[in-house]
């Protein structure tokens, strides 16, 4: 999902055109035979990093050869920023749909798979902080789901899809997306060559990995994850600089200190300290 995507659900729920779900409010729903896999197909899948990376990792693949394979990368119009969503599932039935409608990757699967049919938008706030609302997706015709008998409350549904872990590994991203779109008018200086010089930070583990020569030993995939984000907010930050944008930008009263900006970015990934 979009960063405008999300601020039009944000926008849809205070209008009162969507109905919030809270923690403790109740619904009917469970996965039905009859319908299996039709949610599957057809349909537009979009997938942040951490997605791509717990996937990937569960195939046995790098996110470079998952991308190349499974995957199809889209710019976003009003931030310019670059998009992963699954190939397969936006033409036809997803390329891990099995027979049957079962879901080969379940384990898994990514977060907006994962929460179907609760929906959520995040907002984050000047202060740092953010706000989160949920919802009931649009229901779809096909859906047998809704008439089950199986009832349970949104924290009930969130924990057993084991939901939270991938909405706080989201919200690390999209609050990235927040700060380079906003603060940094990524707009105004992002393209296609730039999109190409992130991926590795997003989707490429494995390569800075190899490169900062940094073994899952030392610093586990969560942990790295994290640092990835923030080495990449930084260099963003100096790229929109140079580019005359953001708050880096160098005045007339005089220059920062000299640095060498991968240098920084190597000491973020390694010990996770900005030098």
């Amino acid at each position: 999902m979009s960063l405008k995507m999300h601020r039009d659900i944000v926008e849809s729920i205070e209008r009162g055109d969507a109905g919030e779900l809270g923690m403790g409010d109740a619904f009917n729903f469970e996965c039905d035979d009859r319908c299996m896999g039709r949610c599957c197909n057809t349909i537009k899948i979009m997938l942040d990093p951490w997605d791509v990376e717990v996937m990937a990792r569960h195939l046995g693949m790098t996110g470079k050869d998952f991308l190349e394979k499974y995957c199809e990368i889209e710019e976003d119009p009003y931030t310019k920023w670059p998009y992963v969503k699954l190939f397969d599932a936006e033409r036809g039935p997803c390329a891990f749909m099995l027979e049957g409608g079962r879901c080969a990757v379940y384990p898994a699967r990514s977060r907006n798979c994962r929460t179907y049919p609760v929906g959520r938008a995040v907002r984050f706030t000047p202060d740092g902080g953010k706000e989160e609302k949920y919802f009931m997706v649009e229901k779809q015709s096909f859906c047998f789901g809704h008439g089950s008998a199986r009832q349970w409350t949104l924290k009930e549904w969130l924990d057993d899809a084991g939901s939270l872990e991938y909405y706080n590994r989201s919200d690390i991203y999209f609050e990235l997306i927040d700060y380079v779109s906003g603060v940094l008018e990524s707009r105004r200086w992002m393209n296609e060559r730039i999109a190409r010089m992130i991926m590795p930070f997003l989707y490429g583990p494995e390569v800075l990995r190899a490169k900062m020569g940094i073994p899952v030993e030392d610093v586990g995939h969560e942990e790295f994850y994290i640092r990835r984000i923030k080495a990449l907010k930084v260099f963003l930050a100096e790229l929109a600089a140079g580019f005359g944008f953001g708050p880096l930008v160098k005045d007339d009263e005089g220059e920062r200190e000299d640095f060498n900006l991968m240098d920084r970015v190597k000491g973020i990934l390694v010990t996770e300290e900005d030098s």
